[in-house]
């Protein structure tokens, strides 16, 4: 194992130590809490990539921002220009300037790239793995778009502490030369769709680097402090993009209230949330331990597509923000089912079917049909 391939196993499970603190930390007693928690599955992926990114190489490059939490949809999207460079003016605290250089918004997704520069006094190599300690977005409607401080918010009148944000994300570092290099944010998975804003304010002063110690076989975390603060004009394509609602107008299995079922396309997703949904009874206790028997088919989905009226099949964006998140209850039932599929607004037709298939062997189909725009 190489010293790059150490450095990525190290941070995984520093990762995955951080993370069951925090699932233990933020416990929830009832079930809306906790299908809101499944959402917000922090997947901190912090990759390291060397070489030049060239101005006509901006949509490869933002696509590779996404991460862990990228997706089939978001590569549709870009290939069809949904992307924007973004210039702002650059901010230089501790020898450290930065510069926001490109964006990627819609309701489901949110990219951000970071250009920057750091003077002698560093050493480019110890900012192979970087990430924005206290990042916070909100724009002029003062909605919080993206937060990294998931523990400072308390609700009003109460005593509990929610994050700002719920979705997933994750940071990508690109060398570009030894004092130059790109930090990229991806966002995915909020339980509410980004907001539709047509201008942000991007603020953080506390820079954090990930150095691998050989001797203890761990990274150790460094940290860099200043003030950074940006405000970006958000392009008229973002803010003025088409949101999709979709009805269903018919199911195969009368158990499921078509009423209730919650159907949104975007430019680069197409999410669907269904209440209940009755299968076999699984052994939950089994798909949480991760026993060795054969989970896959303890699991109450086995499968999910959506097709479009032309014949076009989609599959799960499987991204690592909780999508396909469901709980059971004591019934067997699946409450608060909801997944995103690959499908966008550039291959969507006027009607269009979800298909799943569960452990009782039945396939569930449910036609929609294209209705307002939000």
């Amino acid at each position: 194992m190489n010293n790059d391939e150490k450095i990525l196993e190290a941070v995984k499970a520093k990762i995955a130590i951080s993370n069951c603190i925090e699932e233990e930390k933020g416990s929830m007693n009832n079930m809306k809490k906790s299908i809101v928690k499944i959402a917000a599955v922090v997947c901190l992926t912090i990759i390291s990539v060397t070489g030049v990114v060239f101005a006509k190489d901006i949509g490869n490059f933002i696509r590779n921002l996404f991460g862990a939490n990228t997706s089939d949809g978001v590569d549709i999207a870009i290939n069809n220009g949904y992307v924007s460079d973004v210039k702002t003016e650059t901010q230089s605290a501790e020898g450290i300037d930065i510069q926001v250089d490109s964006l990627v918004m819609d309701d489901f997704n949110f990219a951000m790239n970071f250009n920057m520069i750091l003077d002698e006094r560093y050493n480019i190599d110890e900012f192979e793995h970087t990430y924005f300690e206290d990042l916070r977005i909100v724009d002029e409607q003062g909605n919080i778009v993206f937060s990294t401080d998931y523990d400072n918010h308390k609700n009003a009148g109460t005593s509990e502490w929610e994050p700002e944000y719920w979705g997933a994300y994750s940071f990508l570092t690109e060398k570009i030369n030894n004092r130059q290099f790109k930090v990229s944010l991806s966002a995915t998975g909020n339980p509410n769709l980004f907001p539709k804003s047509k201008h942000l304010s991007v603020k953080f002063t506390k820079i954090r680097t990930m150095i691998y110690d050989e001797i203890e076989n761990m990274p150790h975390d460094k940290f860099y402090e200043g003030s950074w603060n940006f405000e970006v004009d958000v392009p008229q394509e973002f803010y003025n993009r088409e949101t999709v609602l979709y009805k269903a107008k018919s199911c195969n299995d009368k158990t499921i209230n078509i009423d209730t079922v919650e159907a949104v396309l975007s430019n680069t997703a197409f999410r669907i949330s269904i209440p209940v949904i009755t299968t076999d009874k699984v052994d939950t206790e089994l798909v949480h331990k991760r026993d060795t028997k054969n989970i896959y088919d303890t699991r109450a989905l086995q499968k999910e597509y959506v097709e479009t009226s032309d014949g076009k099949k989609f599959e799960t964006a499987q991204r690592s923000d909780g999508d396909g998140g469901y709980s059971i209850d004591e019934q067997g039932r699946i409450v608060n089912y909801y997944q995103t599929f690959n499908l966008t607004k550039y291959d969507a037709t006027n009607e269009i079917s979800i298909h799943i298939f569960t452990n009782k062997k039945e396939e569930i189909i449910i036609k929609l049909e294209r209705g307002k725009l939000l």
